[in-house]
Order: C-alpha cells, then structure tokens, then sequence
C-alpha cells in the first residue's frame, strides 16, 4: 500500500472557519466626517520697475551706524613693530647684522685694546680704495657708531637728509639708521630692522 504525501484529518476535528460578516449597508442619517479645507488664494506677482532702484527708506528714529573698525595698516604695523638689530649692507650680497663690534677693511685684524673684542669683517672692493684694517662699527648701545682707524682714505657718512661728512680718524661718530657709510669709495647703508623681520 503506497502512503499518501499529506495527512487527512478525521471529519470534525478542525472547526469550519466562520463566514465573513457582511458589511452593514450605509445608512443617510449619520452626518459626513470629511473635514474640508477652506480654498486660499494664491500670491499675486508685482513685475519689477525697469528703472534704477529707489533708495531704502530710513525711518526717522533709525540709529546712526557705528564706523567698523577698520584692519591695522602696514604702516602702522611697522610703527608698532619693536626696533631690531642694526644691519650693514653693501655691493655684492654683503650684509652683517650689527649684534656684536666689526672691524672692515679689506684683510682686517682687531687692533688696540679698545677694540679687541671686534670681529673682523671682509669687504671686497675692486677699486682697492678700502684699507686692510679701515674702521671699527658698533651698535650695542643702541646707536650705531663709526671710528675711522687711521685709514688711507678715510670715513665719509651720508645722511639720508643731509650731504656727505668726513669723520675724524679715532673719534667714534654716531650713524643715523638709513646713513650710507663710506669707506674710501665702498658704500655701504647702515638700516635698522623690526623684531619681525628678523
């Protein structure tokens, strides 16, 4: 005998499922639920006038506008910056920060005990009118002084304001920042920097 795939239950074991309730028939007393919305109108549109703009209204009791603050200028940035170094320029990329005293000259050597502490700094001139040995230059007290050492052919200082002066040989002379110094026929500019720029 060859079984079935499925199982028959026996009759009156699973109850019959019940009949779907039929749905009442609409009746015309109730009143209708159906919320409605009120029509609204729609935005009219103004073409805009063809003409130059109007100039805003200003109300009577407006209050005047406070002037904005206005960013710091380079220049007043500068004035507020703090003094550096004093700097020695000159032909051919020369440059030397005034930190400590020089001795120039062409092969220079600190000389006498006054300025034995100096440190001595070439200068290259083609026309051979610096000395070996040509002046000392300090600004450690804030101001920049020039001593001409007995050169061949002097100490002049230009400053930026004024014409040309000899120096005295062995007297320290002051420099005013944005003086050119010469020694014989090398020019070179005595500037101050700012903290920034160092």
């Amino acid at each position: 005998m060859v079984a079935p795939d499925f199982i028959v239950p026996p009759p009156g074991l699973i109850p019959n499922a019940p009949e779907p309730a039929a749905a009442p028939p609409p009746t015309t007393t109730e009143p209708e639920r159906t919320v409605r919305a009120p029509g609204r109108a729609l935005p009219t549109f103004t073409p805009v006038p063809s003409g130059p703009p109007a100039p805003p209204a200003v109300s009577p009791r407006a209050e005047r506008a406070e002037p904005v603050e206005q960013a710091p200028t380079q220049a007043a940035h500068a004035a507020s910056a703090s003094p550096g170094p004093f700097r020695l320029s000159g032909p051919g990329g020369f440059e030397v920060l005034l930190t400590v005293p020089i001795v120039v000259g062409r092969d220079p050597v600190p000389s006498g005990v006054l300025h034995a502490d100096a440190r001595p700094v070439s200068v290259v001139d083609p026309a051979r009118s610096v000395s070996k040995t040509h002046a000392v230059i300090d600004a450690r007290t804030g101001v920049v002084t020039v001593i001409d050492l007995h050169s061949t052919n002097g100490v002049r200082v230009q400053p930026p304001s004024g014409e040309l002066v000899e120096l005295a040989p062995g007297a320290p002379t002051e420099v005013a920042a944005g003086s050119t110094v010469y020694l014989g026929e090398l020019g070179l500019r005595v500037d101050r920097l700012s903290i920034d720029t160092v």
